[in-house]
């Protein structure tokens, strides 16, 4: 929670902007967004796999949205090339939760390699712990 908590603020998320998240997630991505100051807006996911439905996502886009959170959940990573594509369009930030993907991989890329910034958690129930704890990545020198 503190790790997205933290790549939002860092990524310049301000009062009121919107985050784009999935409606099938853990509370943690939510309630990151709203300590952040940010206004969740929940978007359908596919009946598969529970993943963002980027056909939902870019029909969520308005005026106020900054960031798409792409929910990797329980190992299965998102179409994060329809993610970046609808993002690039609409200029804004990618932040992936991959706090329970450590290790998948995305047409041979890591998660957490894909979008702007990443977080993992450390939690004692996730892949890979230290009992608490959680991780922001980026490649970005900003």
């Amino acid at each position: 929670t503190v790790a997205i908590n933290l790549a939002l603020i860092a990524a310049g998320l301000k009062e009121g902007d919107e985050v784009i998240v999935p409606s099938f997630t853990y509370v943690a991505s939510v309630a990151a967004i709203v300590t952040a100051g940010g206004v969740p807006v929940m978007v359908d996911c596919d009946a598969q796999l529970g993943l963002m439905d980027p056909k939902a996502v870019e029909a969520a886009v308005t005026e106020k949205t900054k960031f798409i959170m792409a929910v990797h959940l329980y190992g299965h990573p998102v179409d994060m090339d329809s993610i970046n594509a609808i993002a690039k369009k609409h200029g804004l930030y990618v932040l992936e939760d991959a706090a329970e993907a450590h290790g998948a991989t995305y047409k041979g890329r890591p998660v957490g390699s894909l979008g702007d910034m990443a977080t993992f958690s450390f939690y004692a129930n996730k892949v890979m712990t230290t009992g608490e704890g959680g991780i922001v990545v980026t490649n970005n020198q900003e």
